[in-house]
């Protein structure tokens, strides 16, 4: 069957394999019963086959980022009453820690395409992208950034939708065309890539917000919700018809009056064709959580065509997301928590990967091979102790923060990976990369001088502990003159078992005695 005509199918209402149950639209209330929540519900959006209700869910314990994230995409299924079931969480790699909504889907309901918020280096977070999902054996992919020319957001606030057929994109920004705040804007997809966004105009942009804009499935409408007409509450939802077959000519703006807006804010209006209903979101007031709501409209069903050339293209640019990992963190001063530029070598099954973090910020960011299960990380910035750490990495990107201990004059230092057969003085071979790492260390800081000294648990003889924690201090005096360092850098002196920094109440903690550490005499 021709796609074209698969896509015409879906969008008049009737779907390959018909759902197994028929909505309720006798009971609106009812419909939306178990998916409203104390938490705050926003951004209704239907699969194409009408069978799932997708929508954002804010502080939710069950979210990514817990109580206080601020927005995940839930999905709810048809029950066999005909009203929404319990929603669940659409869990990672589509929810982050970060606010994450849906602008719509390709008329396959095979791509999702999805507002971007992301966290820049130094900790700031902004709203300018867009990026989408693609949906193969039984899972959504790791969201892949959509590219817009020239696609600019000054505020907080980024919302839209995708037309029906996928080749137009409606934005709220504040740009460089903006007439106060958030503006509407329309992206069409032409030659193989997104145009620029164009302003709609001052037929529907004001000085005020215009937000959440949703075009009718005929591209004949558009809804949006603005408090630049004055209404009912905080924000209230508009329509306006479209005029000739430009973007920026349109009638004056229409109310959807009390059944719709009430005194609080309404949003994210979308229209459910097969069903002559329409989802939107509300509130009780301008500060309140929302819920979802439901009203009966009159609707008529126009054909459209859907870009074929756009979903190929992306299914290869989700191919190639599935191949990498980011991983990202920021490196730290851990006693003044304050930014460190830092050369980082991470090593991934044999192969090096090197990055330096930011100068002011501390913060870094490197993609890695998509199979990557665990990394080593070295860290390495004059003035402070090197670090070496093996990371592994658990359900898909890695963020790690970093914290270095500055090489001040009378600061101690454990090393934490030097291992002796027991009872004797000699090295493990797990010994020797960090004793490498030290080596490297003292030579990149010339000006630097240590002691080492070297500790035991209390069990056996005090002598004999004093003894061997003496033997253990002078071969690791040994490794390192051996590796370049100069002998007059390095005092050396056991101290057995007389300063316990744990219980030697039991072998877990009796461990933790048995350490070698560096004390800084100078630098």
């Amino acid at each position: 069957m021709d796609f074209k005509v698969i896509v015409l199918i879906f969008l008049l209402g009737f779907s390959l394999s018909a759902p197994a149950q028929k909505i309720n639209t006798s009971d609106l209330d009812a419909l939306l019963k178990n998916v409203n929540t104390r938490y705050d519900e926003q951004n209704p959006i239907l699969s194409p086959d009408g069978e799932k209700l997708y929508f954002t869910r804010a502080n939710d314990s069950l979210n990514i980022g817990g109580p206080k994230d601020k927005g995940d995409i839930w999905v709810s299924g048809l029950g066999a009453d005909g009203n929404w079931s319990k929603p669940v969480n659409l869990g990672k790699p589509v929810n982050d820690e970060l606010i994450n909504y849906i602008l719509g889907f390709s008329p396959d309901g095979k791509i999702m395409f999805l507002n971007q918020e992301k966290k820049n280096p130094g900790g700031l977070i902004i709203n300018d992208g867009i990026s989408f999902s693609i949906y193969s054996n039984g899972n959504w992919s790791k969201p892949a950034r959509l590219s817009v020319d020239y696609l600019l957001n000054r505020s907080k606030n980024q919302s839209g939708s995708i037309s029906s057929d996928g080749s137009l994109m409606l934005l709220s920004l504040q740009a460089f065309a903006s007439r106060g705040e958030e503006d509407i804007y329309i992206c069409s997809y032409q030659n193989g890539k997104w145009s620029q966004p164009v302003n709609l105009g001052s037929d529907i942009n004001t000085t005020g917000q215009e937000m959440t804009p949703y075009l009718s499935p005929d591209k004949s409408k558009i809804y949006f919700s603005s408090n630049g007409y004055g209404g009912k509450g905080g924000r209230d939802l508009f329509v306006a018809e479209r005029q000739g077959e430009g973007w920026t000519s349109w009638s004056k703006p229409k109310n959807l009056g009390p059944e719709v807006n009430s005194i609080g804010v309404e949003l994210n209006y979308f229209i459910d064709v097969k069903n002559s209903i329409a989802y939107f979101s509300s509130t009780q007031n301008s500060d309140g959580y929302g819920d979802l709501k439901a009203h009966k409209i009159s609707v008529e069903m126009q054909e459209v065509a859907a870009t074929e050339e756009l979903f190929e293209e992306l299914e290869v640019i989700a191919q190639e997301a599935r191949k990498s990992i980011l991983f990202s963190g920021i490196v730290e001063n851990a006693k003044t928590n304050e930014p460190i530029s830092a050369a980082l070598n991470i090593k991934v099954d044999g192969t090096d990967f090197n990055i330096n973090s930011d100068e002011g910020t501390g913060a870094f960011e490197i993609e890695l091979p998509f199979a990557t299960k665990q990394v080593t990380i070295n860290v390495k910035s004059p003035g402070f102790m090197s670090l070496t750490e093996e990371v592994q990495v658990i359900d898909g990107d890695l963020k790690k923060d970093i914290l270095l201990t500055p090489l001040e004059v009378g600061e101690t230092i454990q090393l934490n990976k030097v291992y002796f057969e027991r009872a004797t003085a000699v090295l493990l071979d797990e010994s020797f990369a960090e004793l490498n790492q030290l080596a490297d260390m003292l030579s990149e800081n010339p000006n630097v001088k240590i002691e080492l000294s070297g500790h035991t648990d209390n069990q056996g003889s005090s002598k004999l502990n004093l003894s061997l924690s003496q033997e253990r201090v002078n071969k690791v005096k040994m490794y390192l003159t051996e590796h370049g360092v100069e002998g007059n850098r390095i005092k050396g002196k056991g101290y057995g078992g007389t300063k316990p920094i744990a219980s030697n109440a039991s072998e877990e903690t009796r461990k933790l005695n048995r350490r070698v550490e560096i004390t800084i005499l100078k630098n």
